[in-house]
């Protein structure tokens, strides 16, 4: 089931998942990370703190970890962060229109819903442990619950107030299932290169049309200061057990595992290419299959008989264990829902196709004992120590320099080691040498002769930066682009005689079949036989794409495409079937029902939310924390 489980990529939906489980926790302080309350960000007036904005993160951040199984890059890091920041600014836009629509929470409502909170701790006594380890109040922790149960009333009643007509329905049925068969031909510019000359005259012309485009940008050059947590490794004192243990119950979400489920499966695949009949006929199978299940026989048997994985179906349908986000959602569901080791769903969809599906196994989701992850604790205290130390130097030395007891050029002579100077570099480039920082690079090229920097947060440790060199932007002579500028005049006149070509092509097919076209040019063929609007094209990008089926559907029976200008090449097309299957609408009418209005549902609540955001004051201050 090896495509089953790479089907999942790790995504937003990921970090909202993680939101949720973070939010009851969002009031716990690491006794490490002082008691700064600046805001990140102010919605509507309403402060979220940088220590609100780290609780929750840091949750997120080792769910994701835990789902990539290796570590996050720089880049991941900063989408990471601004994700969790988007979450956190949507959930109180959220509750300020919950607190207007006055919606209230039952004490029963709020029972069920702590009971489930609790549930992953095993015991109450255990989750009031967690809760005083962490300097958590159970009040906190109860109101928080019901601010988010509020929040979820409210949105559910922006879901319900959708509905579908008839006719949407049918058009969207259509849109869906509609399949057309379509050729092309593929005219290629860079066929035509080759015999292409270019005079000197035409170049300076082309040069003197299109000199903007040599333009070299401003660049700048910087020195900076740059204190590593890893310079104060030595001056920290060795903890003690009492602070260690301490510092385990306080981290205890970096040492959580989740829960593993083990199961078997029967498949009976639907092809992406399927039609509804397909479908119906794997839905068939599938529960022929059930009733000899219900009938006595095997499970494994059955799979080795039937099912069409063939990476389990030899093991008896077998997947071994995995956590819940290993698999696809809508599978990991069905599995995650079975009580008990024995149990088998009801027939499952998924987008690879039918399964049924057994329980055979449970792994309780536990936290690691400190003495398995005593080292690793030592070595994060030590870290994080190490990097306080860092922060504190960094700050005591913008504090000097600005009282002028030392100056930015002092320092740099005292540790010379702690100092460096970028080459050349332009706005929203990567920088030689340190790779791709984008607040390094937005803070240097905001910075006046003379002038230092705040203290800036980068992955190595804590910098100052000071502009050393400024070159203007400015247009190099033809000399000096000569290669370059003929390259783009050469492209130039490649492109116009392969639009001449799928012209006359466009022209020509009229009469003449495409496929004898292409042979007699020399050109790329393709027939899709069988193309809906949800399928891919090999080799498009997705914006190709769009504009590729977009230009199929519109075509009649027989019909040619003017030439499509995309990526590649020329495309001139023609339609040759279309075909929809209307009688299959009304059979599957009620469950396609159900799967468009839940889309439009979440629709409707995200385009509220980006109304309610459009007019919202929101003040963003994250750059001075980390880069967009």
């Amino acid at each position: 089931m090896q495509d089953l489980r790479n089907f999942i990529k790790p995504g937003v939906w990921i970090i909202a998942i993680a939101f949720i489980a973070s939010i009851a926790f969002m009031y716990g302080r690491s006794a490490f990370q002082g008691e700064s309350q600046e805001s990140l960000v102010e919605v509507n007036g309403a402060a979220i703190s940088y220590q609100d904005f780290l609780q929750v993160y840091q949750d997120v951040y080792a769910r994701y970890r835990e789902q990539l199984q290796e570590e996050i890059s720089p880049q991941l890091e900063q989408y990471l962060k601004s994700q969790v920041l988007v979450e956190m600014v949507k959930n109180e836009l959220l509750w300020q229109e919950t607190k207007k629509a006055e919606i209230k929470v039952s004490q029963e409502e709020l029972n069920e819903a702590v009971r489930e909170t609790m549930r992953p701790f095993g015991s109450q006594e255990a989750f009031m442990r967690f809760l005083e380890y962490r300097h958590i109040l159970y009040s906190e922790v109860e109101e928080d619950i019901k601010k988010q149960l509020a929040i979820n009333k409210l949105t559910q009643a922006i879901k319900s107030s959708t509905a579908a007509t008839e006719e949407e329905l049918k058009n969207d049925w259509i849109t869906q299932n509609e399949r057309i068969g379509v050729s092309y031909v593929v005219v290629k510019p860079e066929k035509h290169k080759d015999g292409i000359e270019v005079t000197k005259e035409e170049l300076q012309e082309y040069y003197q049309e299109y000199k903007e485009d040599f333009r070299v940008p401003e660049k700048v050059k910087v020195d900076y200061i740059l204190i590593k947590p890893d310079d104060f490794a030595d001056k920290i004192s060795e903890v003690s057990k009492e602070e260690l243990e301490s510092y385990y119950q306080e981290n205890l979400s970096y040492f959580s595992i989740a829960e593993e489920r083990r199961a078997s499966h029967i498949l009976i695949q639907i092809a992406d290419t399927a039609n509804p009949d397909d479908d119906e006929k794997a839905k068939e199978k599938i529960e022929e299959i059930e009733k000899e299940l219900k009938g006595g026989a095997d499970f494994a048997t059955l799979a080795k008989e039937y099912s069409q994985d063939s990476a389990s179906a030899e093991k008896g349908g077998d997947l071994e264990f995995f956590t819940y986000y290993e698999m696809i959602p809508s599978f990991s569901e069905a599995v995650f829902s079975l009580e008990k080791v024995g149990d088998v769903n009801e027939i499952v969809k998924t987008p690879f196709g039918y399964h049924l599906i057994k329980l055979t196994g449970i792994k309780a989701s536990y936290v690691k004992p400190f003495q398995e992850v005593e080292e690793t604790l030592k070595q994060m205290w030590k870290d994080e120590k190490s990097k306080a130390l860092a922060q504190e130097e960094a700050n005591n030395i913008r504090k000097e320099i600005e009282e002028k007891s030392t100056s930015f050029e002092e320092y740099i002579r005292e540790y010379p080691d702690r100092s460096n100077t970028t080459p050349f570099f332009a706005n929203g480039k990567e920088i030689e040498g340190l790779g791709w920082l984008p607040q390094f690079n937005q803070i240097a090229f905001s910075l006046k002769a003379e002038e230092i920097s705040s203290v800036l947060e980068l992955l190595e440790g804590y910098c100052l930066l000071k502009l050393k060199e400024r070159e203007s932007s400015f247009i190099p002579l033809l000399e000096h682009v000569a290669e370059k500028t003929e390259e783009k005049l050469i492209e130039k006149k490649s492109k116009e005689i392969g639009e001449d070509i799928a012209n006359q092509i466009a022209i020509e097919a009229k009469e003449e079949d495409l496929s004898i076209l292409s042979t007699k040019l020399d050109l790329e063929y393709n027939n899709l036989e069988s193309l809906k609007r949800t399928d891919w094209v090999e080799g498009m990008s997705s914006e190709d794409r769009q504009q590729f089926i977009e230009t199929a559907f519109s075509l009649k029976e027989g019909e040619i495409s003017k030439p499509l200008d995309l990526l590649f090449g020329y495309y001139i097309l023609e339609l040759n079937t279309r075909e929809l299957f209307l009688d299959n609408f009304s059979e599957q009418k009620e469950e396609f029902k159900k799967n468009f209005l839940s889309q439009r549902r979440e629709q409707t609540l995200n385009l509220w939310l980006q109304q309610i955001w459009e007019k919202a004051k929101i003040v963003d201050n994250s750059s001075l924390f980390f880069s967009p």
